[in-house]
């Protein structure tokens, strides 16, 4: 399998990139939704640090695939679709992108003006990214909540759309990021 991609179909570095991405990202949400209902204590303290280094990764992930998008071809439709689903598409790819962005981003903004550290895996701590302020903390979580609750909306559309390419359509869609079709 070729690394880069093509019109025809996507290389390797693009296939691994979207399924590291979507494990991640599936695996942070759930976290997420598990860990905030923890009492307080070392069990939740270090779901967050992991919670944060894991979603440090998913922003490098984000970063990388967007200037990954920018140097290389994407891949034409591989079936028949309608003027209105490429530009569906084509946007929630683009939203799919940008809340691997801001959903970090707003995690480590609520961190930071929460006052607590966002480390990567022991390795460093990231600098504030905002003054610690209560207030916005709170506002912080709500907004970095928000976005966790649009992406998995935007999950289940990503998800069913290549459900339906693959058993309704019956085109090679989802079989080009499984890396077996053009």
């Amino acid at each position: 399998m070729p690394l880069l991609d093509s019109d025809k179909r996507f290389g390797l570095v693009s296939i691994a990139n979207h399924w590291l991405a979507a494990l991640l990202i599936i695996g942070m949400l759930g976290l997420g939704l598990y860990m905030t209902d923890l009492p307080k204590g070392p069990w939740k303290g270090q779901l967050f640090g992991i919670h944060k280094s894991f979603g440090l990764l998913v922003l490098m992930l984000g970063a990388a695939r967007i200037g990954w998008r920018l140097g290389n071809t994407w891949p034409g439709p591989a079936g028949v679709v309608r003027p209105w689903q490429l530009r569906t598409a084509r946007l929630s790819h683009l939203l799919l992108l940008a809340m691997m962005l801001a959903l970090p981003l707003s995690g480590w903004a609520m961190s930071s003006a929460g006052d607590h550290p966002v480390p990567f895996f022991g390795l460093f701590t990231l600098p504030p990214l905002l003054m610690a302020d209560e207030a916005l903390a709170e506002v912080m979580s709500e907004v970095h909540e928000t976005l966790a609750w649009t992406l998995t909306a935007l999950l289940v559309l990503h998800i069913g759309a290549a459900l339906r390419h693959h058993f309704i359509a019956r085109d090679a869609t989802l079989r080009r990021m499984l890396g077996r079709a053009s």
